[in-house]
């Protein structure tokens, strides 16, 4: 069973582990392979400042991924995913799938009837991945830390 416990301070060496689980998308979004407590620390207060949701992911009360949501971006009006991250080690399990359908379904359930994301351009396994889910492409765009990113948009039934 996929259940999602809202972030804290208690939680952020779990955190830590399934970021740096992930050295990959480190490098490609922060340039290392590797991200200090005080990184996470310092991101989940500007997740939380600017009104996003993140949560812990579980299956089975195990920890295994974090999502991070936000309910309307001013710049655009949609409801933005921010961050979907699993553990390196439940990857390629279908957990990823699990996890995301669980989440979608609070959305559904929350009246939500499109959001966005947004893929940086050299991470295949994510475009593959949400394309999986039948996320459609919307642009190519530059962010403001001059990142070249896909937008996609998934609208719910």
């Amino acid at each position: 069973m996929i259940t999602f416990v809202k972030t804290s301070s208690e939680l952020l060496e779990v955190e830590l582990s399934i970021i740096n689980s992930n050295p990959f998308y480190n490098r490609i979004i922060k340039g290392r392979e590797q991200l200090t407590a005080e990184e996470i620390r310092q991101e989940v207060a500007e997740t939380v400042e600017l009104g996003a949701e993140r949560y812990v992911i579980c299956r089975n009360d195990q920890p295994i991924g974090i999502v991070e949501y936000l309910s309307l971006n001013p710049n655009d009006g949609y409801p933005w995913l921010g961050l979907f991250m699993i553990d390196r080690q439940y990857q390629g399990q279908r957990w990823g799938q699990q996890a995301f359908q669980a989440f979608e379904q609070r959305l559904i359930d929350q009246g939500v009837e499109a959001f966005r994301l947004a893929v940086n351009l050299e991470n295949e396994p994510a475009h593959a991945f949400w394309k999986r889910q039948n996320f459609q492409y919307i642009k190519h765009s530059i962010t403001r830390d001059n990142m070249e990113v896909i937008i996609y948009e998934k609208e719910l039934n």
